[in-house]
Order: structure tokens, then sequence, then C-alpha cells
């Protein structure tokens, strides 16, 4: 999930990055979230991998509040 459309290259970067990370090529299904704000969250399975500035922030948050 993304804040914007994917080009093709970044399409085909990201699916390169997880063919080599878990050992198969993979399938991209794509979704546009604007509440993402910017970067990308990616689920592989039950594995989140969440690199959203959304997730940052609120990272960010958690640790001003704590």
């Amino acid at each position: 999930t993304s804040a914007v459309p994917l080009s093709d290259r970044q399409k085909q970067r990201l699916g390169g990055v997880l063919a080599k990370l878990y050992g198969r090529e993979m399938h991209l299904n794509l979704d546009v979230d604007p509440a993402v704000l910017g970067g990308i969250t990616v689920r592989v399975g039950d594995e989140v991998i969440d690199g959203s500035i959304a997730e940052r922030l609120g990272e960010a948050t958690r640790r001003l509040a704590g």
C-alpha cells in the first residue's frame, strides 16, 4: 500500500527486492491509500513491513508520550 501509484520502475524494484528477500518470485497486489502519507507498507502473508510515514509519525508520537 502506498500513498500514490507506483511507477513501473518502482514496481519492478519492489518485486525484485521482495523476491530476493523471500527466495521466490512475488506477485504484487498494489493498493493506493492517501492516509499512508508517504512511504510504503508491504504485507506478505501474516508479515507486515511498515515503512509508511504515518507509522513513523505514530512511532515518534508514542516515544514522545512515553
